[in-house]
Formats: C-alpha cells, structure tokens, sequence
C-alpha cells in the first residue's frame, strides 16, 4: 500500500484516472482481452478483433488497375484473332476478409462469388470494348461489403486504340 501512496504522489492525477479507466475498460470488454497476455495466448487476437485506429477489422476493396486485351493472348501473339475485352484487377487491401460482391463495369456486373481474403486479388475479364474507350470500374457495385474505405472503390479508364497482336506460329508436329 505504501508503494501505491508514494506512485500516485508522483504521478499526475490525470495520469492515474486515465490508467484506472483504461484498467475498467479492459477489464468490462465483451472481448475479455487480457492484460498481461502469455505465450500460450494467440498474440492476433486483438489483431483479429480490431485494427490500429482501435475499430472493429474490415475489408478494403480496391481497383488495383485496368487494361485492354484480346482474349486468348500467350505471351504477345494469339492463336486467332477475337475481340477485345477490359481486364478488371480488384484487390482486398484491408485488414479482413471479404464475402461475396459484385464489381460492375459500365453497368456490367461480375460476382466474385468467394469473396477476396486480406491480401487476395482477383482478375475479371469482360468481353467487348465500347466506341468511346471510357470504362468505369466499381468494387462491390452493390454495397454488400461493410469496408473501412467505401471512397475508394471506382477506377476510371480510357482505353488507347490497339494495334492487335501479331499471330502466333504455328506449331509443326512430324507425322509418323
């Protein structure tokens, strides 16, 4: 008790509330986290409950890029010539996984049935171009993942006018 005395003459009182809430606080989450945690404790568990800024971990689901291609591209040759398409990267950039959601493109939409987990990244391919070469892409066009970003879901993109890729050679096999 005496070490208490002498600890809270030499502390600020503002100091010493704020501990003791933070002690309350802990000690009344729905969470239980310890505070004092051990080796035989999962260090993620307050890495899986909230993120950094101290709310609950969500998904964060972004347009990592855009471009124009023909279907059926090896390498910078195709089998046979086929129209163009826009390829749509969507990439969860946030601190949880995804369920399922839709991305639309010009109105298109694509469903990404699993979801993405944190990290992840999917491709899309959607078939045809339009005359104006303007496309808009939107991660979950239809709002059904809660994110920590919701602003940062659409990506705009002028296609150029391509030069088609030249055609692959064909390969020889020997007749026996």
């Amino acid at each position: 008790m005496k070490g208490f005395v002498k600890l809270m003459r030499n502390l600020k009182i503002q100091s010493v509330l704020g501990l003791l809430i933070l002690m309350m606080v802990a000690c009344t989450s729905k969470y239980k986290l310890p505070l004092n945690p051990t080796a035989s404790e999962p260090s993620s568990l307050l890495v899986k409950l909230t993120s950094e800024s101290g709310y609950p971990s969500q998904p964060d689901l972004i347009i990592n890029f855009m471009y124009l291609e023909m279907e059926g591209r090896q390498g910078n040759c195709v089998n046979a010539y086929s129209p163009y398409g826009i390829r749509v990267q969507i990439k969860n950039i946030g601190s949880a996984n995804t369920g399922p959601f839709f991305v639309g493109l010009n109105g298109i939409l694509q469903e990404v049935k699993y979801g993405l987990l944190v990290g992840q990244s999917i491709e899309l391919h959607f078939a045809g171009t339009i005359s104006s070469g303007q496309y808009e892409a939107i991660a979950d066009a239809n709002n059904q993942v809660v994110e920590s970003r919701e602003e940062n879901n659409t990506f705009s993109f002028l296609a150029p006018t391509p030069t088609p890729p030249p055609l692959c050679a064909p390969t020889v096999t020997a007749t026996p």
